[in-house]
């Protein structure tokens, strides 16, 4: 059965051998080093605990006879924590122990290369000369020319000398704390015969094994069964190994554990794609589907046909992901007959179907979808025309719209080609993100025959819309708010509105608010109107200026400063009125759409000997304020005040300092205002308050608000500068 060995404990009980058959050691070659060994390193370092073992993997044996066993997996990371070891006990002055736990002075190491000649006589005579370095080693009197042509001895060679540099920045590696607190999961694939159940917890960590590591022995198993291991024709031993260093290459910053739930997960989608059955939980440990040959054409297939997808199999998250395209792009893989361009096609069309967020369809449809088509010998466009059946399960109706545009072009590759790219290019931006239904309906001379679809139209709509809201275009406010106040102009269909996510009304601000506005079905003919009319900067001031001051929303569309002040584009409905809404929400500064409009029409006009120049407030309430210069008299102005937030308010009261405040110095100290009868004191915001009926008109609620204002500013000018 599976149980955890520390270094210490493995050489203690087992001679373990590398058999002839194993691939040579390459972890400690230039190359790998840097992107394999390093890493692995430098992960021990961080892992290390003198309180606890650091499992690093499985250790796959057989036996060979009664007390040797022949290393069939792990061999790369064994060997490395060997030479580790080395290193450290020279480094550390404790080559003694090194011998001892080795028993390197006995005929048969307990690492042993026994099967190789040549190699175990090097690392004999390595062990004995306490060398770690290159130099030193070639210059050796028992150092052999032929060693230099030996793939194992020279990376063993180069493992220990970057090992010795490399030490000195990996402080929590010493030769205890890796003999002891190191270890592997130990597995002899001879007792998979007895039936042990596999479906272990870890020791002290009490997970269960990952589906890869259970499965695992099972395969090695299985292939020793059906082939004798010495006269295998493919060594799976050495391609395992070869997978996971693919893994661990390209692993970055990632952890160890990284490299195992790849490996999983690649095997849950072999599962998958074999039984056209989505496998959330545990792949079967026992099972009649998988096998290495199988792994193998699958692994084949997804290095050759998604070099850009695999790499996503690296997480240290082990949530189920469904890996859509990957798959789509190893079922390509799988096939017995390729055709030109059908790998880019499938790669395209996945990955457009799942950008689309709102795609919702079967995975288990998937699988079945993918699992034919990798039997299948048609091109893509062709299988999915012919599976009239399967493929509306797998693609809506806008991509099958889309895929037959393209298989009516299939007699000519040019115009096809032409058609794809226009397509592809268009579904990329960060409006459409997928769904070019709109383009699509513009460019049909009829609209219900695909057949009548022109691409010199398709290219004038998707070039006009470009202009207008191009990805580098959509973070530029200043033009964005020209755009958005022209299709306000222009009557777009519910806009604005409030969008899915949101709590606010909104102009449309992220790219997906674009992508909601334009796909509204009322909004499909209206944008090709809109389009049709667009023709620069001076179009849109055109449909700006012909919008109706009586309108909804026409402050908006003819005061710029508003959108201006909505930095997310974003308002909020209060007592009957509009809120201007600064950031993402009204907890950020933002204005009474009535008290801001005032302010900007007001705050060049105004100009009070004694008065500093109109500010605005945008919080609480929001306001217009003004300071009298003479004393510390200040005057708010705003809308929504009074009885049920329904009036508006003009507010006086001095400013002291934070901390000093005194109601009664205040009171006393503005009395005069109750000469105006209108003011009266407010106990709770410390200040004279008059309220007054707002008209319906807003220009006449202006109006009175100055009528108001320069009341007040003539008495105080009157009354404090005496």
């Amino acid at each position: 059965m599976i149980e955890q060995y520390t270094i210490k404990q493995l050489l203690e009980r087992f001679t373990l051998f590398v058999p002839e058959i194993q691939r040579d050691y390459v972890w400690g070659d230039k190359v790998n080093f840097e992107r394999v060994m390093k890493p692995f390193l430098q992960s021990l370092d961080e892992n290390i605990q003198v309180d606890s073992v650091y499992n690093v993997g499985f250790l796959y044996s057989y036996k060979h006879t009664d007390n040797d066993n022949y290393i069939i997996d792990g061999q790369q990371r064994f060997t490395s924590i060997i030479l580790l070891l080395y290193v450290l006990s020279v480094i550390e002055d404790k080559s003694s122990e090194f011998d001892k736990n080795l028993q390197t002075t006995l005929p048969t190491i307990r690492f042993s290369y026994n099967v190789r000649p040549q190699t175990e006589t090097f690392l004999r005579r390595l062990f004995a000369s306490r060398e770690t370095i290159r130099a030193s080693i070639v210059n050796q009197n028992w150092y052999m020319p032929n060693y230099d042509n030996d793939v194992t001895i020279s990376s063993m060679i180069n493992a220990v000398d970057k090992m010795s540099s490399l030490l000195k920045d990996l402080p929590n590696l010493s030769y205890q704390k890796v003999l002891h607190h190191v270890g592997f999961w130990y597995f002899n694939v001879d007792e998979t015969s007895q039936g042990e159940e596999l479906y272990i917890t870890m020791n002290s960590r009490g997970q269960k094994l990952t589906d890869a590591e259970q499965i695992k022995p099972h395969l090695f198993d299985q292939w020793q069964k059906s082939k004798h291991l010495t006269y295998s024709d493919v060594d799976y031993g050495k391609l395992w190994d070869e997978w996971e260093e693919l893994f661990y290459a390209k692993k970055g910053e990632l952890s160890i554990s990284a490299v195992d739930i790849a490996m999983n997960t690649f095997i849950r989608i072999v599962y998958e794609m074999e039984t056209t059955k989505e496998c959330r939980e545990s792949v079967p440990v026992r099972n009649d589907v998988l096998n290495l040959p199988l792994i193998h054409r699958y692994i084949e297939s997804m290095l050759a046909f998604a070099d850009k997808e695999w790499s996503q199999l690296l997480t240290d998250q082990k949530e189920y992901r469904q890996l859509r395209v990957l798959k789509a792009l190893i079922a390509e893989g799988l096939k017995p007959v390729h055709h030109d361009n059908d790998r880019e096609r499938v790669k395209r069309i996945f990955t457009n179907i799942v950008t689309r967020r709102k795609y919702l369809k079967s995975h288990n449809d998937l699988l079945m979808f993918l699992h034919e088509y990798a039997l299948s010998s048609s091109s893509f466009y062709d299988f999915v025309i012919e599976h009239d059946e399967l493929s509306p399960k797998i693609f809506d109706e806008h991509e099958l719209s889309k895929i037959r545009i393209y298989k009516q072009y299939s007699d000519s590759p040019t115009m096809q080609r032409r058609i794809e790219l226009a397509f592809s290019a268009a579904e990329a931006t960060l409006v459409w993100r997928g769904n070019i239904k709109p383009l699509i309906h513009w460019s049909l001379e009829n609209a219900d025959d695909l057949g009548s679809f022109n691409i010199e139209k398709f290219e004038y709509y998707a070039s006009k819309f470009a202009s207008l809201l191009a990805d580098e275009r959509l973070k530029n406010d200043k033009v964005m708010d020209t755009v958005r106040r022209a299709l306000l102009a222009f009557g777009m269909n519910d806009y604005p509105r409030i969008f899915s996510g949101y709590t606010n009304t909104s102009f449309a601000y992220e790219p997906e608010d674009w992508h909601t506005l334009f796909l509204d079905e009322p909004n499909i003919p209206l944008m090709k109107t809109f389009l049709d009319e667009y023709n620069g900067l001076e179009s849109l001031e055109r449909i700006i200026n012909a919008y109706p001051i009586e309108s909804d929303y026409s402050e908006f569309v003819h005061i710029p400063e508003l959108l201006e002040y909505c930095v997310q584009k974003k308002i909020q409905w209060w007592w009957n009125t509009i809120y201007l809404i600064s950031g993402a929400n009204a907890n950020s500064a933002h204005a009474n759409i009535h008290t801001y409009k005032y302010y900007l029409s007001r705050k060049e006009a105004f100009n009070y000997a004694n008065w500093t120049k109109p500010e605005f407030y945008p919080y609480s309430n929001t306001c217009f304020y003004m300071d009298f210069s003479p004393c510390r008299i200040a005057f708010d102005a705003m809308w929504n005040g009074g009885s049920k937030n329904r009036q508006m308010a003009i507010e006086v009261f001095l400013r002291q300092e934070k901390g000093k405040e005194n109601e009664n110095i205040i009171k006393d100290f503005l009395s005069p205002i109750l000469e105006l009868s209108t003011y009266v004191w407010d106990n709770e915001k410390g200040r004279y308050v008059f309220n007054f009926d707002t008209p319906k008109d807003e220009q006449e609620s202006f109006r009175l608000m100055d009528e108001k204002i320069e009341q007040l500013i003539n008495f105080i000018n009157t009354t404090y500068t005496r």
